[in-house]
């Protein structure tokens, strides 16, 4: 874009640090060192006034709602998540907002989305606003806040932790929904995923396969079918159920890929969980509420909340990498299970 376009874009949808950062020849996170109080003994003073005099010429203000949430001494900690449509996510955010109170922070939910492109507009988010920690699901860039926020941690929801501070097992998760329904006698177990990038559910893909053959089970590449987040119905599980060979047993990534199974054997005549046995991952309310209830792996949401305000808070207050903190998973058996016939 040319220079005057530039003028034309910026005049449309104001100025952003990433232009101050331009214009003054640093980077965002400078520019949020400075915009935040926090540049003492890290920026030098003329660099200071550059990025003041580059924002001042270029109108630049810093969001004003962010101080406006800090209220009297209440500092605030950033909870950013693949989607932050999905329930299990604002299960998590209510404990951590319980945990996080009773230290004198606030919890604020972000949507950090689960494509390459959102980790900039992520930076861009913090960059805007006043964190005093950050938590970060593990995502396919999974962002450093760099100088944008004093504490980070990730959530590493997959196959390793790596450099993660909280770590959510898929295999240990996977594999004991697989022992289950191996131990009710079901050997054609299909997958039920989501269609995303997201590193939960490409771990949960990997890990399907690897609880299969430690059981001797087959895989079948036509018993795993992802749909998009939100899908009504199935198609290709209908055609998947409607077949002579069909699975007897399906493990959904997510309890909410469970009505898609519900709905598809409903529209076949088959009965969950005579015709077909079901197992989701999460142990969210809407578990609780199908018919008949379905059985799942249970990811504690208050005790994953917990957990990551104990882990960012001891980073922000004690400088230094948190121990990694692994979350116990366990499978709750209800109605949606029964033994192969």
């Amino acid at each position: 874009m040319n220079s005057q376009g530039e003028r034309q874009d910026r005049r449309m949808r104001g100025p952003t640090s990433r232009d101050v950062a331009r214009a003054a020849g640093v980077s965002q996170s400078t520019v949020s060192l400075v915009f935040s109080g926090k540049d003492s003994g890290r920026i030098n003073p003329a660099t200071r006034d550059a990025v003041l005099s580059a924002a001042n010429a270029l109108g630049y203000r810093l969001n004003a709602s962010a101080r406006a949430l800090k209220l009297g001494t209440e500092r605030l900690l950033a909870l950013a998540v693949p989607n932050a449509a999905n329930p299990y996510f604002a299960a998590v955010l209510k404990a951590a907002a319980m945990a996080a109170r009773a230290r004198g922070y606030a919890v604020v939910l972000i949507n950090a989305g689960d494509d390459p492109g959102d980790g900039e507009r992520l930076l861009e988010s913090l960059a805007a606003h006043t964190f005093d920690g950050l938590i970060v699901w593990e995502n396919p860039w999974t962002p450093t806040a760099g100088g944008f926020v004093p504490a980070t941690v990730v959530v590493a929801d997959g196959m390793e932790p790596g450099d993660a501070a909280v770590f959510i097992p898929a295999a240990t998760m996977v594999r004991s929904a697989i022992g289950h329904l191996a131990g009710l006698g079901h050997r054609r177990i299909g997958r039920l995923g989501f269609d995303m990038a997201a590193v939960p559910f490409r771990a949960r893909a990997l890990a399907f396969r690897e609880a299969l053959a430690e059981h001797a089970l087959p895989f079948d590449s036509r018993f795993e079918i992802e749909e998009a987040f939100g899908a009504t119905a199935s198609e290709r599980l209908t055609a998947l159920l409607s077949g002579a060979s069909r699975p007897t047993a399906i493990l959904c990534d997510d309890d909410l890929l469970a009505p898609l199974v519900y709905r598809a054997a409903a529209r076949l005549g088959l009965r969950v969980p005579s015709d077909i046995s079901v197992v989701g991952i999460g142990d969210i309310d809407l578990a609780r509420l199908m018919e008949p209830e379905l059985t799942t792996v249970a990811i504690p949401a208050d005790i994953v909340g917990e957990t990551l305000v104990e882990a960012v808070l001891e980073r922000n207050e004690g400088g230094g990498a948190p121990p990694l903190r692994t979350i116990e998973t366990h499978i709750v058996i209800r109605g949606s299970t029964a033994p192969f016939r």
